[in-house]
Formats: structure tokens, sequence, C-alpha cells
């Protein structure tokens, strides 16, 4: 065969293998190069990867070396092998060594290609010598006549060519059409491709320029194209033999050869067809060792690279429009998809490489196209191309939001739902390929493909989910999950199952989520072995962050937090976000500030001297910052910004305005600036607050982190005598609180001025479960304030807290600096306390929603200021965003609420005018007779338009009620007609009716009489409750006149609702 056409070099050492070339049949042919034998095999019974039954029917011992070879379709047992002295010898498998025949050349040289037709011609293509053709032409009649137990000694010497072609040329290639017995194809070694016509007395033949000349392949399945590929190159080019002229060709085909460097001639040229390394171009041999077109696939080619590699190449005609398409020209051809037969080619497996490959000749369209391949280790294997269906399934699978079966409770990722009569058109594919991974496919077990076919067809719709996820977790979801309704609770619950059976095989399998900016096992910043509170917050999101293990009716929660949270009027009620994000503490503390936020500006309480400092957090106080826009804070007309006098002032009046207590804190230059930020920094926080959550937690969850955090509190306020009773008060409780009570009140009595070093604290061996009894030790140990301003296990509140009342102004300003910078990069959310809802905490919020996709939060956060006093491309993307993530999951309701309720936000302080331009006007009345436009809000005033104008009209005037119609939305306003008449009863729609429905205890009943319903053909109208009865009976229009069949159903199977 030509496709091994190259130096012994490059010949696979343990053989060569072809399916046999006649469909009718089934059987292969192993060629081995090592033992110089030739065996039959036939196949009996499966047929698929990893299962291959076959058997050896026949044995031929002692072939000369070859160099190429082909096996007779007509003749089963005829094979033609080509060497490399230039003999060509004809072998009859079915026969001894007597069945051979060595046919003779005139000239000694390479045999390099040998080709049956489907009659009895065999074609010969020699290497390049003087004075003798290179393409002969033999006819093996005599041959295929004798009778099986004849030998063909007597025929030695006389079987002369019948044709002789080329001379002084070498042939590379070459290859017989099967529709065409007399045609034959050859490559011409550095010249090009030609194709010759037998029954041509003149000669004539079809030439193409081309370097790639080797590994000739013919689409049985459309012959009008054949492939050829060359062997310093690792692309292919695949001919159509239709291209004769210019004349005879399309308008598109010669475009693509002008404009899309293709050769005349060819269809398709694919530059790269399989990988090549670098060391590849260094061996001899050609990089592409063989090309094969599929027999029952047109268009399908396989290719076989030096490595190993087999890849396929699903190609198919360019579209063409029909009225400037040629009769009979050639046609492009592009790759509609490409496979790897087998994806560890890449791999070091040399005993397992392919060496060669042919198509499986099957029965029927309906089986995936398959291979049998032979490996570097002889075993022969079957590879089966990826199915049509293979993607069938999940194109099947609503992947992707918004899914479908959410509201009605449907399967989460399974197939989308069918009727029965609907199943087998859609899902006959799928069910075709899975009837035949266990069939056999050949052999006298072989079952129908015809009835296998039909039973697939017949498949009735699973009653269970097809559907199976692998790598979910085989554990139950707890009880609880399934009881409770609220979003929080269940998320809490699918954190609790991720931390008891997913922790660790996520740990071992997705190391990157430890990763996610500093590693979430590292410590705080002082090596205290207890965590950061930022990164307790990120291990609790991480852990729900990634879907993968939790069973399917989890990941439909955790897919779709944002939307379920919309549900429950995720909004602008800061109290009800508080509940409805509990099992997020971090976010419960967020809108703890936020509601404080909204209750200080309230009645304009945050304007002072006509700036308005609503919103504002600890940084901005302390630096005198209104943001990027601060004009827009400038309320009054004659407001200025601030200077630092100016901006002092206004603290001034805002301390006094909100009854701020005396401040007793370290000595400062800026009074007024500490008492505003310390008031600023505790915005919502309640102690009650706190206690009713502990109140309401089991006791079996309960512990003493509560009393010492209380505890933490008041000495943070400096309130010893309050926190040494309340730890004397949770002592009978927890009586290892007893001995802290103790220590702090020695403390309280001692000399409080004694500087750190007075007792000695060791890092490592305090508390590392309860960051608040580590603070009050450090306290108690050090007297140092700094070292629980730094501890980072506490909340970032907190530590403000303490820093504005215990640090001098400089250390302060360096201290707010660094935490700003560190929230910042990581995306804490805590450091709303010390940005506000201003520029800053768009770039923290930038950060937090690259982590964990929370733009729900981030965007209902910085709508209360974006973009009255932020100003930032950001807010705006987030916002259109979430509006286009609700309306995707049809959250029209939500949708139109977080509208309208951010727009009325974005009014400014004093101002009645919000900066959220509204949406233009989505829903108009159209009068259906004059086709006239207006609006209700225009006319419902008690004046028609006309009559502004001090111009009388005509509808009003003769009729004095025509006013209160118009005004109603029952009348015109244009040509005065009215809602149209229901057919049944004869009352005008849209007016109270005589029988009085809105009293009917039925409430479908009182809903239904309000609606109008038209027929789109008849244009007919009823009520809805009158079409209900009128419709449940009948069919036809209810007007005598009319004969509209406004009922019809055309597919009364499909259940209409």
């Amino acid at each position: 065969m030509s496709q091994y056409a190259s130096s012994k070099i490059d010949r696979p050492e343990p053989g060569l293998i072809k399916w046999s070339p006649n469909p009718a049949n089934d059987t292969f042919l192993h060629v081995n190069l090592q033992h110089r034998v030739v065996q039959l095999y036939e196949p009996t019974g499966l047929a698929q990867p990893g299962a291959f039954d076959y058997k050896k029917s026949l044995k031929y011992d002692e072939i000369p070396p070859l160099t190429t070879y082909d096996w007779s379709p007509a003749y089963p047992g005829l094979v033609a092998i080509g060497t490399a002295s230039g003999t060509v010898d004809l072998i009859n498998l079915h026969s001894d060594s007597s069945s051979h025949l060595e046919l003779p050349i005139r000239i000694t040289r390479t045999c390099q290609a040998v080709a049956f037709n489907t009659g009895t011609l065999l074609a010969v293509g020699l290497e390049r010598v003087r004075n003798d053709q290179c393409l002969k032409i033999f006819d093996v009649n005599k041959l295929t006549s004798l009778d099986p137990g004849v030998a063909w000694t007597s025929f030695e010497g006389s079987m002369n060519p019948v044709v002789g072609l080329e001379a002084s040329i070498s042939i590379s290639s070459t290859k017989f059409f099967e529709n065409s017995p007399q045609v034959l194809v050859a490559g011409i070694k550095n010249q090009g491709i030609r194709i010759y016509d037998l029954r041509d007395p003149h000669g004539a033949v079809i030439n193409y320029q081309t370097k790639c000349n080797n590994n000739l392949a013919i689409d049985y399945a459309d012959q009008n194209y054949f492939a050829s590929s060359s062997l310093d190159k690792p692309g292919l080019v695949i001919w159509d033999r239709r291209a004769t002229s210019r004349s005879t060709a399309s308008r598109f085909y010669n475009d693509a050869i002008d404009t899309d460097d293709l050769p005349w001639g060819a269809a398709l040229n694919v530059d790269k067809a399989i990988d090549v390394k670098d060391a590849n171009f260094q061996e001899r041999g050609s990089l592409i060792r063989s090309l094969r077109f599929c027999r029952d696939r047109a268009g399908l080619i396989a290719v076989l690279s030096r490595t190993g590699q087999l890849k396929v190449l699903d190609t198919k005609k360019e579209f063409i429009p029909a009225e400037v398409k040629s009769g009979d020209g050639p046609e492009a051809l592009e790759v509609r998809r490409s496979y790897e037969l087998d994806m560890n080619y890449a791999k070091d497996r040399k005993d397992d490489r392919i060496v060669s490959f042919d198509w499986l000749n099957l029965e029927s369209p309906a089986l995936t196209p398959r291979a049998i391949v032979l490996r570097a280790n002889g075993a022969f294997d079957i590879l089966e191309k990826p199915s049509y269906t293979s993607e069938h399934i999940y194109k099947m699978i609503p992947w992707k939001a918004p899914h479908r079966g959410l509201e009605v409770g449907g399967s989460y990722h399974s197939f989308m739902q069918f009727e029965a009569t609907q199943y087998p058109e859609m899902m006959g594919s799928l069910n075709i390929d899975q009837a035949f991974e266990d069939k056999a496919l050949f052999g006298s077990n072989k079952d129908s493909i015809n009835v296998v076919v039909q039973q697939a067809l017949l498949s009735p719709v699973p009653a269970t989910d097809p559907i199976c996820d692998s790598e979910a977790s085989t554990e139950k979801l707890p009880e609880l999950f399934n009881a409770t309704s609220k979003s929080a609770e269940k998320l809490r619950d699918l954190r609790k199952y991720s931390k008891e059976n997913l922790e660790i095989s996520k740990s071992q399998q997705q190391p990157s989520i430890k990763d996610l900016d500093r590693s979430l096992t590292d410590m705080s910043l002082n090596g205290n072995g207890l965590p950061s509170n930022r990164q307790l917050h990120e291990r609790l999101l991480v852990s729900t962050l990634d879907t993968k293990g939790f069973p399917k009716e989890a990941q439909v929660i955790l897919d779709h937090a944002m939307l379920l949270r919309s549900k429950e009027k995720y909004l602008f009620d800061y109290v009800a976000n508080r509940d409805i994000v509990a099992d997020d503490p971090w976010l419960r503390e967020l809108w703890d500030w936020v509601a404080g936020a909204e209750k200080a500006a309230s009645d304009m309480g945050m304007v002072v001297q006509g700036i308005d400092f609503s919103y504002l957090g600890v940084c901005n106080i302390w630096t005198g910052d209104l943001g990027v826009s601060g004009m827009s804070r400038l309320v009054a007309d004659d407001a200025k910004l601030p200077d630092a006098t100016a901006w002092e002032q206004c603290l001034q009046e805002m301390n006094k305005r909100s009854r701020q207590p005396a401040y007793d804190g370290v000595a400062t230059k800026k009074l007024a600036h500490r008492q505003a930020a310390l008031w600023i920094c505790g915005l919502g926080k309640s102690t009650d607050k706190h206690f009713s959550d502990y109140a309401k937690m089991l006791p079996s969850e309960r512990n003493s982190s509560w009393y010492t955090m209380a505890t933490a509190h008041a000495l943070f306020e400096g309130n010893f005598e309050n926190a040494v009773q309340i730890l004397k008060s949770a002592s009978a409780e927890y009586p290892e609180l007893y001995f802290v009570s103790l220590a702090l009140q020695l403390k309280n009595q001692g000399d409080k001025s004694l500087s750190k070093g007075h007792l000695d604290f060791d890092d490592a061996i305090a508390s590392k479960t309860d960051p608040y009894l580590r603070a009050i030790s450090s306290h108690i140990a050090t007297n140092d304030w700094e070292n629980i301003a730094n501890q980072e296990s506490l909340p970032l509140r907190e530590r403000t807290f303490v820093a504005l009342r215990y640090f001098d102004d400089a250390k302060l300003t360096r201290w707010l600096e660094k935490e700003l910078r560190n929230a910042t990069e990581t995306g804490d959310i805590e450091a709303i306390v010390l940005t506000g809802i201003t520029d800053k905490l768009v770039d923290i919020f930038a950060k937090y929603v690259e982590k964990f996709n929370d733009v729900q939060t981030a965007t209902l956060v910085l709508s209360i200021c974006s973009p009255r006093y932020i100003d930032d491309y950001r807010c705006r993307a987030w916002r259109n965003g979430y509006r286009a993530y609700l309306q995707r999951h049809k959250a029209f309701m939500q949708r139109t609420k977080f509208e309208v309720e951010s727009t009325k936000k974005s009014k400014r302080a004093g101002k009645s005018t919000p900066t959220i331009v509204s949406p233009s006007r989505q829903i108009a009345l159209r009068c259906v007779y004059c086709d006239a436009e207006y609006e209700l809000s225009k006319t419902g005033t008690g004046v028609i338009p006309s009559a502004s104008q001090g111009q009388t009209n005509p509808l009003t005037s003769s009729n004095p009620l025509m006013a209160n119609k118009i005004n109603a939305g029952v009348s015109c306003p244009n040509c005065g007609r009215h809602l149209p008449r229901c057919v049944v009863c004869l009352e005008t729609v849209g007016v109270p009716r005589s029988d009085k429905p809105e009293l009917s205890p039925d409430p479908q009943i009182r809903l239904a009489a309000r609606f109008p319903t038209f027929c789109l053909k008849c244009e007919h109208v009823l009520h809805l409750d009158h079409a209900r009865l009128w419709f449940a009976r009948h069919v036809e229009c209810p007007v005598p006149e009319c004969r509209c069949r406004c009922n019809f159903r055309a597919n009364p199977e499909l259940n209409y609702h």
C-alpha cells in the first residue's frame, strides 16, 4: 500500500493491518513484518473499546520483505506485495505456497505502490528509471479464473502489463476509484497528482500541482474527494476531482482558490493535522504514516502520525446558496470537528503506541464509526469515534442558569422534561448508542441492527433520574435541610455537611482553594495560632464556593443562593437583611452597621451646615474626606467644601446633635474627630442584640465566648467593674472564668501605670479558640492596647474602637491607613466601618466579588450611595449584572422592586429628583379603533388635553360623563369609543359588573372577573371567568355569526394548561 511507501527505518515493526476492502466480507488482514507472515482474522462478536472478539482464519508464511501491499476487494484471498527489489508478488491466502506468482518488471527498482480495482486490474507504481514506464497496469483475470487447487507456476513470466504509463518519473502512491474501476489517481514524486482514465484512447489526464503526493486515500462515501499528504509536513490536502477548469467551478470555489491560498483542485488544506514535536523533524521518514476515509461516513478521515497519534477530522461541504451553486463543479470543504481516538498517545508508552489502523465496515449508519488498531506490542484494539450524541446528553441538561426546574421542584442537572410522544424523537439517537454498548456486531450471534434500533426508539421515559454525579458524596443531607424553607438555614446545614463530609477530599483535590489570597491555615500576624477574623469568614464562604461533591439537592441551593435571597426580600430592609443572611455572621454585622447608618441619616440627621455626612466611615471622619465626588454631598446652594476648621465645627455640631458622651480616652488634639469616629464605629451595635442571639442558641451549642465577649467590650470601654461583674456572673456556669475575674480584679487594684513586661505573656500558650479571652489575657499581662488592636482574630470594628480610644493621633493615623490597605487587598467587608459607603468601599467589594461572586450584596450596599455620592463604573456594572441576573431567572417582581427602591435611594438629601434616570415608559394604552396612544397620568386631572388649550371638546360637550370615562381609561380621548363588550354578558369590560363577582366566595372567580380575554383571530372579547365557562364546553366563538374556533387545540396530547 502506498501509505507505507517510506524508508525501512519508518516501517512499523509489529506489522500492518487492513480491514476487508469488500463490505460484504467481515475479515481483516495482519501483515507481520517481524516473522514475514500474513494472517487473516475473522471478528466473532463484540467490537468496542476494551472488548474485541476475533479468531484466526488463515495464515500464509514466508512472504518476501515488503515495501507496500494491497488486498483485492473482488477476490478475498488475493494479496499483492511490492518489494524493495522491484518484484511484485501475488499470493493466494486460501491456498498453499504454490499459489504464488511474481509479476515481471523489466528494470529492477523499488516498488512503491500497488492497488487493486474492484475488478481484475492491478496498478503498480515504481521508482523512477530511464527508458521504462513507472506506472504499470496488470490484468490478473487469468489467476482469478483458476480453480483453487491449480498452481500458478504455469503463468510465470507471462503476466505482462496491459497498460504502461509515465516514463522516467517516480510513482509514490496510487489508488483506483471504486465507482469508476477504470479511473485511478497517482502521486507523482515532487511534481503533483494525476488522474488517469484507462478508457480514454487519447490518454488525457487531470493534473494537480502539489508536493502532497503520498498516502493517497479516496472517500468511499463521496468519491469526488480524495486526500494526500507529504512526507515532511504534518498537514494534508483533500482534493475534488471535479476541478477541471475555472469555467465549471462556482464563484465561491474560485474565490477560495484566489484568496485562501488553496491550490487548484483542492477542497480543503489542513496545515497541521497532527501534533509534531521538534525531535520528529530530525528523524527520517514521513510524519504522517497513514490516511484512511471511513466507508460509512462521508468526509470522515483519520490520520495516523509516526508517534502513534490517531486524529479524526470530520469534514463537511461549505454552504453555497442554491442559486449560485454550479451543477457538477468542485465544492470546498471545512472541518466541522476533530477528535483524538487515543488520548494517551502523548505519554511515553512505546509498547502501546498505535502503528497501524483501518476503519471497520459496519452494516448500518446507526452504528458509531470505529477503527481497528494495531499497537506496538502486537495487540489488536478497537477505538470508537466519539458519538455525535456524546455531547447530546450535555445539551439536554440545563447546566447553566437559569435552571427551569427550580420553581416546580424538578430534578436539578437532569434531562429536560419531554412529553411521552416527544421523548423517542428527542432522545432516540442517545438510546440507540446505549443499546449497542453490549451488542455483538459480528459472528453468528450478532443481533439484528434493525431490531435493536426499533427497540431503542420505543424506549419509555425513564421513571428515575438517569443522570448520576459520580463525584457527589453518598452521605445523606441533614433532615433539617429539607424541612426548612429559609435559605440561611439551608446554607448553614450545607456548610456543616461540607465540613463533616467534603472538607478532606476538597483540600486534597483542590489545593487552589487554600490560596485565596493568604493561606486559610496561616495564622495571624503575631503567629499566635489563632486565625484572623477575615480568614474565618473566608473559610465559611469557601466551604460552599465549589459545589463539587455536593448532592444535586444541595447544588440547586448553592447555585441559586442569590435568587433565593432575593425572593426572601433581600433588598433595602436592613433589619430583614440581617435575618436573611443569618448563616453568615460577617454579613449580619455589615447590615447592622448599615442599619445604624440609615437610622442616623433619617430626617436629615447627618446634614450639618449644608453638608451631608451620611454613610461616612471612620477613616473619612478622621481624615476629613467626603469622597471623590465630595461636591455631591453639598446640600445647600451656598455650601462649599469644608476646610479643617469648618470640618471640626461640623463634627462638633454632629456630636452635640447625637448626644455623644464625654470622651475619656487618650489625650488628643482632635477631640471632635474621635467622638464622631467612635459614634460611627458603634453604629448598629447593640449588646442586647448579641445576647438575644446567644439566648436563641441551643444549650449544647453554647459556650463561654459570649461572656468573654461582653467582658472584653466592657474592658475596651474602660469599665473594669462591669467587666469583673460579667465574669463573676458567668463563673457559676463556666468555673474557669472565675480565675480570669480574679486576675482582672488584681489588675484593677494594682498600679495601672506599669508597662508591658509586668507579667510574662506567652503567645504560644494563650487561648487558641476564644479571641476575646486571649485579648483579656493579653491586657492583664501586658497592659498594652496595641497588642489588642493588632490581634486580627478580633472583629475589625472592635479593634478600631480600641485604636480610637487608646492610640495617640499619629499612631491612629498610621494604624487606620494600614488596616484600610490590608482590607482593600484582601476584600475584607468588615472594613465598611472604616470606609463607610464611599469610593473606598468599592475597591474592597471589587476584591470580595472577585473571590466569592457575591455581586448581590455588593450591589445592594453600594446602591445606597451610588450614584448619588459615588460615581464608579463598577457600581453600574454590578447593578446591571444583578438586574440581568434577576431578569434571566424571570424574577420580574424582584427586579422591579430593586429598580424602584434603588431609584428612590438615589435621591440626594433635600432633593426630589433621583440621580438614577428612570427607565422609559414600557406600557402604554392604545386605542384599537383609532390607534391613538395616551397615558392615564396625563388625563387623570379631569380635563381632556384639548380642553386645556381653550378649545371645546365635542366628546365632552355631547356627553358630560365622557370625561370621567376617559379618566378611568374606559373611553378613548381621541375617538370616544369605549372598551368592547363581553360577548357573553354584553357588559363593557373594565367597569364594575352587575353580577358583582368581587363578592364571590371563590377567590378564582374574584380574580378572573377583573381580566378581559381577547381572541387574536376574531378579536372578540370575554371576561376571563365567562371565557372559562364557555370554552369548557365549546370550541367556537360565542358570537352567533362568528365561526371562529377560538379554543381549537392543534395538539391536545400536549395537555395545555
